[in-house]
C-alpha cells in the first residue's frame, strides 16, 4: 500500500470516499471498508448465522462455522488460468486472493479456542503474534486471550509457465488462434509468494459461553488493518 498526503489506495472492490484528507480508498473484501481520520485504516468484516452450539448440544457440533474474508493487494497479481478447453490464453492478470479465516471450538462453557488464519505479502504481518485480539458478546462483555498457541507462519509460492507466442487475428482485430511458436523466445517462469499465518487464541472465564449467548465477535487488529469476525446465533441454517 502506498501513501502520500493526497492519496491512499487500497486494493479492493468496495469503496468509501472522504473528501479533502484522501481522494479515494478502495477495498476488496467480503464485508465493509472503513476509513478513519487522516490515516487509512481498513476494517474487513465477515459474519455467519448458525445455531448456538449449546442450545441443543446433542444436535449441534461444538465447532463453529468458519468465516472467510477474502482480501487483495495491488502489488499481488497473477494471470488467470486458461479455460478448460484451452491449452494457452493471452495474459489477463487478476488480484491474487488472500484468505483470512476464523472459527472456534467450544472446549467447555468456560473456555473457547479460536482458530485464526491471516494471509499477507509481509511475513511480519502474517505472524499472528503481532496482532491484537479481543472477543466480545452481545451483552457487551469483553475478553482478551489467555494464551496464543500453535502460532506458525509459512511461505506459499505459486508458479506459472509463460510463453511469448504470435497471435492470429481476423480483419476486425480479434484473436482467432495462437501459434505454437513459444520455443522461439523462451521466457522465465512467473512466480508469486505470500505468507500464511495461523494461531489459536484461547479465552477463559467462568461461564464465558452459554445457551443464551446471541452473538460473538472476534476482533483481530493492528495499526492500519482490522478484521472483525461475527457469529450470530439463531435457529437457522448457517449462512454467510
Amino acid at each position: 500500500m502506498r501513501r502520500d498526503t493526497e492519496q491512499c489506495r487500497i486494493d479492493a472492490a468496495v469503496a468509501l470516499r472522504q473528501p479533502q484528507r484522501m481522494r479515494a480508498c478502495f477495498g476488496l473484501i467480503v464485508g465493509l471498508v472503513l476509513v478513519v481520520g487522516g490515516g487509512c485504516t481498513r476494517t474487513f468484516k465477515g459474519k455467519v448465522v448458525q445455531p448456538n452450539p449449546l442450545a441443543n448440544p446433542t444436535e449441534t457440533l461444538r465447532q463453529s462455522e468458519k468465516i472467510t474474508i477474502v482480501t487483495g493487494d495491488m502489488e499481488l497479481e497473477a494471470p488467470a488460468p486458461p479455460e478448460a478447453t484451452q491449452r494457452v490464453a493471452p495474459v489477463r492478470n487478476h488480484h491474487y486472493p488472500l484468505y483470512n479465516q476464523a472459527s472456534f471450538t467450544i472446549v467447555s462453557r468456560d473456555r473457547l479456542r479460536f482458530h485464526v488464519q491471516v494471509d499477507h505479502k509481509w511475513q511480519e504481518w502474517a505472524d499472528l503474534r503481532t496482532w491484537e485480539v479481543s472477543l466480545e458478546d452481545d451483552s457487551g462483555r469483553r475478553w482478551e486471550p489467555e494464551a496464543v498457541e500453535h502460532a506458525t507462519t509459512k511461505i506459499m509460492t505459486t508458479m506459472w509457465d509463460r510463453e511469448q507466442r504470435t497471435a492470429v487475428r481476423n480483419r476486425f482485430g480479434d484473436i482467432v488462434s495462437i501459434n505454437d511458436d513459444g520455443f522461439k523466445n523462451r521466457q522465465t517462469l512467473g512466480s508469486l509468494s505470500v505468507f500464511r499465518g495461523k494461531a489459536d487464541f484461547v479465552f477463559y472465564q467462568r461461564d464465558l459461553f452459554h445457551a443464551n449467548v446471541r452473538k460473538l465477535r472476534l476482533v483481530v487488529k493492528r495499526p492500519g488493518e482490522v478484521f472483525e469476525f461475527t457469529w450470530n446465533f439463531a435457529d437457522a441454517v448457517a449462512s454467510q
